[in-house]
């Protein structure tokens, strides 16, 4: 076991002193950061002035949109003059005295010409039918991804099309509007009866809490893991192609070199997670957070990182051992990354419905429960106490099988040069007595 001990603090010291530990160490913060802040300069910057005709088949409803557009535009400028979102300039366009075709194709000339953002064409039953029978607004432009200005005419058009439809039955659209207003709702957690006897104030549930924290623990240990297991692939490489790895059989069998190679990598895991934790505790107490953290979160946490560390570190070592080059290994890796990638597919899902069929079911696989049993720990009230239960019995048997299986593909494919093996000869290595 000394020699396994021996084997983990060099695999560890190597990794923590290179280059690489430190880029690794400040590259998820940065590309968070960077994502995180395109996103928020991008949606503040679009000061656009939005060009658009409409074609008003009814005759009442354009100039209300006109109406809307000055308002909207009056509110997206600050008090100092500085633009804070697109403007929307409409142009009323008659259809009359021509065929609707005639109008369509000489607006699209004019949006082709860059005269034009758009068209919008409101149909002349859309007082009248509803329903099932209820015409459509068309919407013409050569830019179908961008949403604020066909988003904002839809909504202006039918609470044109809802005040009209008041007048005409004698209410005022204006008051309609005022009792119709949606009700707020506040989200809050259940009461229950304090030891004194009374019944307990419910706190109101916080949106970061309920949803933002469960997410930020799933995906930073998904970065961790992916940020350390793919690099045994490497390293098992390295060292075969170096004949290293014949050297260091000598003295440790391959079990025990496999075994100090995971528990190197579960070190140098455990570290990055407590530097990000630590960062994200102090980004916490700066937000006014600190107080929502879920402490009990810490403990699963470490828990699953070792598992998941071990469980997809024994698989790139495997295929590390069975593979001459790295180039080798890329087609081989691909079976064993959507199986380390598809339960990041599925939090979505989880997150929203944690106790159905679905989620409970994808959080007892064994590959999956290290993400997706996490979320739903960290997701109010949480899983029920059996379902963690056998989720971690499953999967540390699989982790326990994989390590195994990866020791047996290790001691065969260390010693293989030239050759890379497949799937077929690793299943045979690995059964074989």
């Amino acid at each position: 076991m000394s020699r396994v001990i021996t084997i983990a603090v060099a695999e560890f010291e190597q990794a923590v002193r290179s280059r690489a530990f430190l880029l690794g160490l400040l590259a998820v913060p940065l590309l968070m950061a960077l994502a995180f802040g395109i996103q928020a300069l991008t949606a503040r910057r679009d000061t656009s002035e939005r060009h658009f005709a409409i074609v008003d088949r009814t005759g009442t409803i354009a100039p209300q949109i006109v109406e809307a557009a000055r308002q909207h535009n009056a509110e997206q400028t600050s008090t100092t003059g500085r633009k804070t979102g697109p403007s929307f300039l409409p142009e009323i366009v008659s259809g009359e005295g021509q065929a609707a075709e005639a109008t369509r194709l000489a607006l699209s000339e004019r949006v082709r010409g860059g005269e034009l953002f758009a068209f919008v064409e409101i149909p002349a039953e859309v007082l009248t039918a509803t329903g099932a029978d209820a015409p459509r607004l068309g919407y013409y432009t050569e830019y179908p991804t961008y949403q604020a200005l066909p988003e904002w005419v839809r909504q202006e058009v039918s609470r044109a099309v809802a005040d009209r439809r008041l007048s005409k039955l004698g209410a005022d659209p204006t008051e309609a509007r005022r009792l119709l207003e949606p009700v707020p709702m506040d989200r809050r957690s259940l009461v229950v009866r304090t030891t004194d006897g009374k019944v307990s104030e419910a706190e109101k549930v916080d949106a970061v809490r309920a949803f933002a924290m469960p997410a930020i623990t799933m995906f930073m240990l998904f970065g961790l893991v992916m940020s350390s297991a793919p690099q045994l692939l490497n390293s098992v490489i390295e060292e075969k192609t170096s004949r290293i790895s014949e050297v260091l059989l000598g003295s440790v069998s391959a079990f025990h070199l496999m075994l100090g190679k995971l528990l190197g990598s579960v070190g140098v895991t455990l570290l990055l997670g407590l530097i990000y934790i630590g960062g994200g505790l102090l980004a916490a107490a700066q937000a006014d957070y600190f107080g929502l953290i879920q402490w009990s979160l810490i403990p699963w946490f470490a828990l699953f990182l070792i598992i998941a560390v071990f469980l997809y570190g024994a698989m790139f070592i495997a295929i590390g051992a069975a593979c001459s080059e790295v180039k080798d290994a890329q087609g081989m890796m691909m079976p064993a990354l959507i199986l380390a990638m598809f339960p990041i597919f599925l939090w979505l899902q989880v997150a929203q419905n944690p106790d159905s069929a679905m989620s409970v079911g994808f959080s007892l696989f064994p590959f999956a429960t290290p993400y997706l049993m996490l979320l739903r720990i960290a997701i109010p009230p949480g899983p029920p106490a059996w379902q963690v239960v056998l989720s971690l019995v499953g999967a540390v048997a699989t982790t326990l099988a994989m390590v195994y299986a990866a020791g047996r593909v290790l001691r065969v494919g260390l010693l293989m040069q030239g050759k890379t093996a497949n799937y077929r000869d690793m299943l045979r290595w690995i059964t074989a007595k």
